[in-house]
């Protein structure tokens, strides 16, 4: 009889995280990989570039590749994704401890919480980022903070204006058969 773990013994998940963390694979390919996914999903999706595909792949892999030169972008993406991690796993045990006070006739009273739960823990994942990238203690932030609060201010009281509500009457319509 064969013993399978002799084969296995010198391999480890640690050893291999730590060849790809020296080769680069986490600070500049998987990075470009995700810019590349992101912006090729994009071009593809609005056509902006037409209907070849191959236009799309050559735009996006450009920018991936010219986004990566600078390492503030590996460094962007080194604090952002953990955070996003702990973030997604924070609100899944959320909405499962929520499932248990949760049914189908008051589901309506907790989305709205589930939602600005999320909100709350993006926007401190963010603000966490760019702390630690340090970008809030730039001389800049100290000058213009006040504009840049009366803009945002501004956005959220237009926002309204352009919020079309079609969209969830009908999405209410579709909803009222489940209750």
């Amino acid at each position: 009889m064969i013993n399978a773990g002799m084969f296995l013994q010198g391999f480890s998940l640690y050893d291999l995280y730590a060849q790809w963390e020296t080769s680069g694979i986490f600070d500049f390919l998987l990075p470009a990989l995700l810019i590349f996914a992101v912006i090729f999903g994009i071009l593809t999706t609005t056509k902006v570039m037409g209907e070849n595909k191959g236009v799309s792949a050559v735009v996006a892999l450009t920018c991936a590749l010219m986004a990566m030169r600078l390492q503030i972008v590996s460094d962007f993406f080194g604090l952002l994704l953990p955070g996003l991690g702990i973030g997604i796993a924070v609100i899944v045990v959320v909405l499962i401890l929520g499932g248990l006070f949760m049914s189908k006739e008051n589901s309506d009273k907790w989305m709205p919480i589930f939602l600005w739960g999320g909100i709350v823990i993006g926007l401190i994942i963010t603000i966490s980022v760019m702390n630690s990238l340090a970008w809030f203690g730039s001389i800049w932030w100290q000058t213009n903070w006040t504009s840049i609060l009366w803009v945002v201010i501004i956005l959220v009281a237009l926002a309204q204006f352009f919020i079309d509500s079609t969209p969830m009457e009908k999405l209410k319509g579709k909803l009222e058969p489940l209750r």
